[in-house]
């Protein structure tokens, strides 16, 4: 860093110089839709300051913004800017190299404190969400992430995981209803349910059969299959008593502990033999299997 970081209101020429900056190569596409968002979050009043940053760079001779794309080019786009204000970092970098390192950090886990108030943000512009509780939205949005893209959710930014929330506004009305908030606080529905890993498996089996994934994990949620062999039930069970060791759920006090892939794979297992009516005593795990698909 080569200055104190400093506050800014931005005006037209400001948001320009970063639109317009050079990038780093393989920077993250620019992305429509996220505008779209960000600028209903803005006429609505919910942005807090931002951070852009820049870093010259010794090797190349040349100036590359390393955060601050999609808010800038927001604002340059306006023909009148309204009350808006940034911090502003400046970097100098030996190598291109250390640029794309320094880029990297504005990326990381380690910076996306606020990931639950990208994901309401976004979760904010879709009128049919506004009874899908917050807590249920954060937790939806890294499993529908899982869903899709696998342990690549970990390489992903708030706002990439967010996007998400607007190609799948019909699955988290139908996972709210599954979750019957208007019960009341059921701490075993939320064992067993609300957990990214099984969300995850939840998009799968919805996404292949909406009317079946609806009677399959209604039958796991009630606990209602006819018979305790049947895939449902042992679900429930193993959801019931099994944590997962990582997040709240790993400090509970049961007698299984397995990561969010085992879980995932286990979940999913369930549902496909539950598909295929089979009605096996246990699901197996292998950490060098690829994930299985919804049958």
């Amino acid at each position: 860093m080569i200055d104190k970081p400093k506050t800014f209101r931005v005006n037209k020429a400001m948001a320009k110089e970063f639109a317009d900056m050079d990038t780093i190569p393989h920077d993250r596409p620019l992305s429509e839709r996220r505008l779209v968002v960000y600028r209903k979050i803005l006429a609505d009043g919910g942005f807090r300051p931002v951070t852009w940053a820049k870093c010259r760079c010794k090797e190349t001779g040349a100036t590359y913004r390393v955060n601050g794309k999609h808010t800038s080019v927001m604002l340059s786009s306006m023909a009148s800017i309204p009350e808006f204000y940034v911090t502003v970092e400046s970097y100098e970098a030996e190598t291109l190299e250390d640029v794309a390192k320094l880029y990297s950090t504005f990326d990381s886990q380690a910076q996306t404190r606020t990931a639950k108030d990208v994901y309401l943000s976004f979760a904010g512009t879709v009128p049919e969400l506004r009874n899908v509780p917050g807590s249920l939205i954060n937790v939806a949005t890294s499993g529908i992430c899982y869903g899709k893209f696998g342990d690549k959710i970990y390489s992903m930014t708030a706002p990439e995981r967010g996007e998400v929330i607007l190609d799948h506004v019909e699955f988290l009305t139908w996972l709210n209803d599954i979750m019957r908030p208007n019960v009341g606080n059921n701490s075993q529905i939320e064992r067993m349910l609300k957990r990214s890993s099984v969300i995850a498996a939840m998009l799968l089996t919805w996404d292949k059969d909406p009317k079946k994934a609806t009677e399959f994990w209604e039958a796991v949620r009630d606990e209602t299959g006819p018979s305790p062999e049947d895939p449902d039930r042992r679900l429930a069970r193993f959801l019931v008593v099994t944590a997962v060791n990582r997040g709240p759920g790993s400090r509970r006090n049961m007698m299984n502990r397995v990561d969010t892939r085992e879980m995932f794979v286990k979940t999913l297992k369930w549902w496909n033999a539950w598909r295929e009516g089979e009605k096996p005593k246990n699901v197996h795990y292998n950490p060098d299997h690829e994930l299985p698909k919804a049958v």
